[in-house]
């Protein structure tokens, strides 16, 4: 090997390995956010490993051990800039291909299992349902509440009903309701109309 082609190793191996580590940047974060989002992670993990692999195998690897054979012969030639050294042109397409290749894949992989977490308004409706049915009185029959308009007897006795099943099924801290046993009741209440509408 001369002198010219260690260098361009040299320089093939330092800029390929530099990509390669952009695109692991790359593909952790994607990584960290599938994960956050309890998506399918172990898949993207796999594509995004496969995809380094491919430009470790075809890229990185030959590069460092062309290099690392031609620094065993001359030891000299560690020392050497590779400044002014430019790729072949060869070489350059054929890296520009591999480290697209293996972007796409990690960019596909992502966009393909990151879900991200729904936005559900159910606890708030939880929440706004069950301080609806604490400011029921226990034992009234009045409709003259601030935040329930237009109850009947029947409307405050299922308001009732429904505080003593959330209260018989709430763990001791009461701030920690079962969501879906609270959105089922929910969606009990507001099929009897007795939510006020229009909040």
């Amino acid at each position: 090997m001369s002198k010219e082609d260690y260098l361009q190793m040299k320089k093939q191996a330092r800029v390929w390995f530099t990509v390669n580590i952009i695109i692991s940047l790359i593909a952790i974060a994607g990584g960290i956010l599938v994960v956050i989002s309890k998506s399918r992670h172990i898949p993207f993990l796999l594509m995004a490993l496969g995809a380094l692999t491919l430009m470790n195998q075809v890229l990185v690897t030959p590069a460092f051990n062309a290099k690392k054979e031609a620094e065993e012969e001359h030891p000299e030639w560690k020392s050497l800039s590779t400044k002014d050294t430019k790729i072949t042109v060869e070489n350059l397409q054929k890296g520009f291909l591999v480290s697209i290749t293996s972007l796409l894949i990690v960019i596909i992989g992502f966009f393909m299992f990151y879900r991200p977490l729904p936005t559900t308004d159910a606890e708030t409706e939880v929440i706004k349902t069950y301080r609806l049915i604490q400011s029921v009185p226990e034992n009234s029959t009045e409709k003259g509440s601030s935040t329930v308009s237009n109850l009947t007897p029947k409307d405050v006795q299922t308001l009732q009903e429904l505080k003593e099943e959330i209260e018989s099924n709430a763990p001791s801290d009461s701030t920690s309701l079962d969501i879906n046993k609270a959105k089922g009741l929910a969606e009990k209440a507001q099929q009897q109309n007795w939510l006020k509408r229009g909040e």
